[in-house]
């Protein structure tokens, strides 16, 4: 998440993964306290940005005095701005708002003063007495390997957004006073970064003594080997992830009603993060227990078995596909006109994977709704329009420039980099993209609009302008980008289109149509399937050994593990699935490279 909006703090209870596995679960900080205190020697105590760090070293240092504790913030390295520089530019030019940077590509020790690090740990051996060493860093390597124990506090992105937004986070090396976009660039470049990526080793290589929830409900402690067993339960089933819903100043009305959200809390939801695995999470039911897990923890765990060892490697233990839905359903205006980086360009600029591609899904529509994508004019001039709007506000006549089509229920368009784009007004699409450790979206054109705080909304013609493919046109995106569907299979009771396909991404996408009672059964031949029900109350996603009883709208994985899914639609109605795969020719080549 790129925390520069504020999810709404509305905790979705449908999305439950119910598990037989037992899993003990003590809640509270007192709860904290006993498990730390029973422990012996150096214990180390690091988690994720927005951990209640000092909360529970304030209640050992209370219940348990014989205890020393140490603030891991205390041995950071000195003018930590200096090297975090790199990673946070300041070229307003470039990126007016300073909403992007680069990911930092380190870890702990690289931000560490390792001369006070060998003093205190020369100092704990010699008094002998019990010590914690608690916070951001406090299980980096050097630390790590003279602990008797590891713990870590886990917090959902969800939650740490909340908190960097109420102000309740402060950034490494950071003072008291900064604003919050700029906590919320630091916090999404560098300390989550830092977070994930120690976060991971310390949960494939089974380092972990304990494993704490720090959610806004409670805290929550438990075995990570008892854990460890719900999600090998878990990970050959149909799942869904738990949903985090945001505002947007072109938000609509449908998903807000769908999924009952609040009035009181919300007048337009924009975005639904049904599966972005950097941002959602896995509600689990265990028994009487609820927990509510980072998406990306469990992929940690157990994500070779979620998308298969090939795609494993190939993404280095990401999940390579992203899924939210974009509301403009009843809305009073288009997403901003933008487009997206190359590989070339993510990876120089901001430090990331590979380019980002996008795809919509066209789920629902009012009237008047349309899809802009292709430039009709000359795009040259219409990015010049877009940087004298910059600098005297004046309106750009972008429908003169930007092609659109009419966005028909079931059509399916790709938007690979490059490609100029924009969800019109009312309509709800399904947005695919392909790997990216975050959003880059270089805005062009946003109507002059304010956001929903009443501040400007940013604009990076400069990198869209490095960005943008000009040359795509309306002929090549009906050729290319939005085809008609293509009938490719068919059996009792269901039909199976093809509906996205392009050369430079590596999925594809199917619109398969069941009829009322009736099923489709398919293989996992290529890692995972995600399924989502785009038409149709409900239906049963079901694997050898699990299921998933999906509602509309609904998006769910069925995960490499799991060979062989069935689909039954509902017996009341026919419904429609929306169908992404890893394409079999890319996933052939990863085999053998």
């Amino acid at each position: 998440m790129s925390f520069r909006y504020r999810p709404l703090p509305f905790d979705d209870p449908q999305p439950v993964n119910r598990v037989a596995a037992s899993l003990q679960v003590a809640a509270g900080v007192p709860a904290v306290l006993e498990a730390l205190g029973s422990s012996k020697g150096m214990i180390v105590l690091d988690g994720f940005p927005g951990a209640r760090f000092e909360e529970i070293a304030a209640g050992l240092r209370r219940v348990s005095p014989e205890w020393d504790l140490v603030d891991a913030s205390t041995l950071l390295r000195a003018a930590l701005d200096e090297l975090l520089a790199a990673y946070l530019p300041m070229d307003r030019e470039t990126d007016p708002e300073l909403i992007f940077g680069r990911l930092f590509d380190k870890d702990y020790a690289a931000i560490l003063d390792l001369a006070k690090v060998a003093d205190l740990l020369r100092g704990i051996a010699v008094s002998g007495r019990p010590t914690l060493i608690y916070g951001l860093g406090a299980a980096a390597e050097p630390l790590r390997k003279h602990a008797s124990a590891v713990f870590f506090i886990d917090v959902t992105p969800k939650d740490l957004a909340l908190r960097v937004h109420d102000g309740r986070y402060r950034c490494l090396g950071a003072g008291p006073n900064l604003d919050v976009d700029t906590i919320a660039r630091q916090t999404y470049f560098v300390d989550v970064e830092l977070a994930v990526r120690l976060r991971k080793q310390l949960v494939v290589e089974d380092q972990l003594a304990g494993y704490i929830l720090d959610s806004e409900r409670s805290l929550q402690i438990m075995s990570w080997s008892e854990l460890r067993a719900v999600l090998d339960e878990l990970r050959d089933r149909p799942l869904r992830a738990k949903p985090v819903y945001v505002e947007g100043v072109w938000g609509g009305q449908f998903v807000k009603r769908l999924r009952e959200i609040p009035d009181d809390m919300v007048d337009k939801v924009a975005w639904a993060f049904d599966l972005i695995p950097t941002e959602a999470s896995l509600l689990i039911d265990s028994g009487p227990v609820q927990i509510d897990v980072p998406f990306m923890t469990v992929m940690d765990a157990v994500g070779e078995h979620l998308i298969g060892d090939t795609l494993y490697r190939r993404f280095d233990g990401r999940f390579p596909v992203r899924f939210n839905y974009d509301d403009t359903w009843h809305s009073n205006g288009n997403m901003s006109v933008q487009v997206h980086p190359s590989d070339d360009m993510i990876q120089q600029l901001h430090g990331d994977i590979e380019a980002q591609n996008e795809a919509y899904y066209i789920v629902l529509t009012g009237h008047g709704a349309k899809t802009y994508c292709g430039f009709k004019g000359d795009g040259h001039r219409f990015l010049e329009l877009c940087r004298q709007s910059e600098r005297d506000g004046s309106d750009v006549p972008y429908q003169d420039y930007i092609h659109s089509v009419d966005s028909e229920v079931g059509r399916q368009i790709f938007l690979p980099h490059g490609t100029i784009h924009s969800s019109g007004r009312n309509q709800l699409v399904l947005e695919l993209g392909t790997i990216t450790s975050g959003a880059y979206t270089y805005k062009i054109y946003d109507y002059n609009r304010p956001d929903i705080t009443g501040k400007p909304r940013p604009i990076h013609t400069k990198l869209a302008g490095l960005a943008l493919a000009y040359d795509r046109n309306a002929d090549w995106v009906g050729e290319h980008i939005a085809f008609p569907p293509r009938l490719v299979a068919e059996g009792p009771g269901w039909v199976d289109y093809l509906v996205g396909h392009y050369d430079g991404m590596y999925i594809d996408t199917h619109r398969i149509e069941i009829a009322a009672g009736q099923s489709y059964a398919a293989s996992n031949t290529t890692g995972f399937t995600v399924l989502a029900l785009v038409d149709g109350e409900s239906a049963h996603v079901r694997t050898d050994t699990g299921e998933y009883q999906a509602g509309y709208l609904d998006v769910i994985l069925v995960p490499a593990s799991a060979p062989n899914y069935t689909v039954l639609a509902d017996p009341r109605h026919p419904i429609v699935v929306h169908k992404t795969l890893i394409r079999e020719d890319r996933f052939q080549a990863w085999q053998t490279s």
